[in-house]
């Protein structure tokens, strides 16, 4: 009969205090806070055309370079932050996310903004991999899914309310002190965690799990499992670009919607992940303790998921409804963003030792889609006449990140597999 370990063999003595829940709401504040950048930018749109005496390439142009900054420095945040810790790195990013933030008010030329959304997603591209890497060392092992999924919440509430609360605030102060003002609540959040946020009491990997955290780097790199975890990933954040970037062109050009209907409809995606991500959470820890199984827990769970959102984007191509293709839409957003916590709970579950690497391995492949999915839409949607193609590519794309967790995705330990 095979046996497993319960996930909570592995725990350490600080795992069982009560800071864990304040780690958590630290990593659910900061993702919060971060996303609220990019609604205030969308929102945006045209006072900052204005100001600079842009067109629409020009603010695309913008956009990506913000992504550009996190995908160059996903990988390196990885290694740094299981190397110098949480606390040092993150607050580094932190601090230099909000001091830019706050640049972006004064800037008077267009070449000067674009160099500071690099510098922004340079400070912002830490932030994943410093989350998980956080929940690895504080949280128990039983219950690092649903912590996850907590802490991402941020992410979909941001695009939820962001633009009821932001818009006023572009409106009454203008787009320069919005910015402005998330800088600075950035430093005072910044300087909070400074203070309050400690390194663990002891190494994570000590004892018997020794070998898990002097994995060599190249094993992490090439791992099966955690490359289809990279590249469904990037099927996700394909998902998760399409829908921040051109769900609103979408629904107002294909449909002839105004801009308040749009907002309406654009948060219902949001509100459903909101209800699926911690339901996943739940669902993935609850298998991963009955069973002890990777594949199971995670990658199951993942690949499910995201087949049910190609089953709902489908028929979006086809439908001739505007509730129709909302209703799809949002059902199709909603189960692409259920397994958000399961992709990092992969990271900790297979290089617990090295979870900054790993998960700075994913968040390097779900970046690179925020690079290529808004140029590849837009070009789609320009030259094919409408969004039926890219809603094509964008099946394509999620299909091939199903095929490759269920072919590849093993979720063997590679400790386990093959020995050091």
């Amino acid at each position: 009969m095979t046996t497993f370990s319960h996930p909570d063999d592995s725990m350490r003595p600080h795992q069982r205090s009560g800071f864990r829940f304040l780690v958590a709401g630290f990593c659910f504040l900061l993702g919060f806070l971060n996303y609220l950048d990019r609604v205030v930018l969308s929102f945006a749109i045209r006072p900052i055309e204005s100001d600079f005496s842009i067109g629409d390439a020009e603010f695309g142009l913008l956009m990506s370079t913000f992504a550009i900054g996190t995908l160059a420095v996903n990988g390196l945040a990885g290694v740094l932050l299981d190397r110098f810790g949480v606390h040092r790195v993150w607050s580094i990013g932190l601090l230099g996310w909000s001091a830019v933030m706050i640049l972006q008010g004064f800037v008077e030329v267009f070449w000067m903004f674009l160099a500071l959304r690099v510098l922004l997603g340079l400070g912002e591209g830490v932030g994943f991999p410093a989350m998980n890497r956080a929940l690895v060392d504080w949280m128990r092992p039983s219950e690092l899914g649903r912590a996850i999924s907590f802490s991402l919440l941020g992410v979909p509430l941001a695009l939820l309310i962001g633009g009821v609360t932001l818009a006023p605030l572009i409106l009454g102060i203008g787009w320069r002190w919005s910015f402005v003002t998330l800088g600075v609540v950035g430093l005072v959040i910044g300087g909070f965690f400074i203070l309050l946020y400690r390194q663990p009491p002891t190494p994570v990997d000590t004892g018997p799990t020794t070998r898990a955290s002097v994995i060599p780097v190249r094993r992490v790199l090439l791992n099966p499992t955690l490359l289809a975890t990279g590249w469904s990933f990037f099927a996700f954040g394909w998902v998760l670009f399409f829908a921040v970037g051109w769900l609103p062109g979408y629904l107002e050009q294909t449909w002839k919607l105004d801009l308040k209907s749009v907002g309406w409809s654009s948060t219902l995606p949001w509100a459903l992940a909101l209800v699926l991500m911690p339901i996943a959470g739940w669902i993935s820890d609850a298998i991963m303790a009955r069973t002890g199984s990777i594949r199971s827990a995670r990658v199951h769970l993942i690949w499910i998921c995201q087949s049910l959102a190609v089953v709902c984007f489908v028929p979006v191509i086809f439908v001739h409804s505007v509730g129709w293709a909302v209703t799809f839409i949002s059902l199709a957003i909603g189960f692409s963003m259920a397994p958000n916590s399961p992709y990092y709970s992969i990271c900790a579950d297979l290089f617990k030792g090295r979870a900054g690497l790993a998960t700075g391995v994913i968040v390097t492949f779900f970046s690179l889609s925020g690079v290529v999915c808004p140029v590849i839409t837009g070009w789609l949607a320009e030259t094919g006449g409408g969004f039926a193609a890219a809603f094509t590519a964008l099946c394509v794309v999620v299909g091939s990140g199903v095929i490759g967790m269920l072919v590849f995705a093993s979720g063997r330990s590679p400790v386990d597999a093959d020995p050091i």
